[in-house]
């Protein structure tokens, strides 16, 4: 027999399914961790001492996740109330911000478009030029194939009146 199916408690409202969220996946920082300080008072002055460890405070101000700041081996005390910014600062050197905006995700889109565009440009320009070179090429040919065909037209022409001028040279002399 299967197991009995259970009933799903509505209160009113409409049931929403879970959607896996699609966490970015943060690289493990290099190096190790920097060490936490804590002011502390000693003899009626303040001073500054190595602490146990970050506060969760200072983990998320830092913008990382508890469970992965563990999984790092950054000590992190959870009795401790206090935020440094000194700590925070740490952090933020120590551990890489890989979560970006969603103006800087769309920055680095138009950045990668513009590129694309710059290169096709690029290429189109090159072959324009190319293309420009292959016209003035044939038109030096065609430049060159004119002027043969106007000396051949020339001496055409020229050809019977020349005749005609030597004949007329030649009466003029013998008369």
């Amino acid at each position: 027999m299967s197991a009995p199916s259970r009933k799903k408690k509505v209160s009113g409202k409409k049931e929403v399914e879970s959607k896996r969220i699609v966490k970015e996946k943060a690289s493990k920082p290099t190096g190790a961790p920097p060490t936490a300080i804590v002011e502390a008072r000693h003899d009626g002055r303040m001073m500054q001492r190595q602490a146990r460890g970050y506060s969760l405070g200072e983990v998320a101000q830092a913008g990382l996740n508890f469970g992965l700041a563990r999984r790092w081996g950054l000590v992190v005390d959870d009795r401790r109330r206090s935020t440094l910014k000194g700590n925070v600062a740490s952090l933020k050197k120590w551990f890489p911000q890989t979560k970006k905006t969603t103006e800087e995700r769309v920055e680095g889109e138009v950045r990668k478009i513009e590129r694309a565009v710059e290169k096709e440009v690029r290429k189109v320009e090159k072959e324009m030029g190319k293309a420009g070179r292959e016209i003035e090429k044939e038109a030096r040919k065609a430049g060159k194939e004119v002027e043969k065909v106007e000396k051949e037209v020339v001496e055409k022409v020229e050809a019977p009146s020349k005749k005609r001028s030597k004949k007329a040279a030649a009466k003029s002399e013998t008369s």
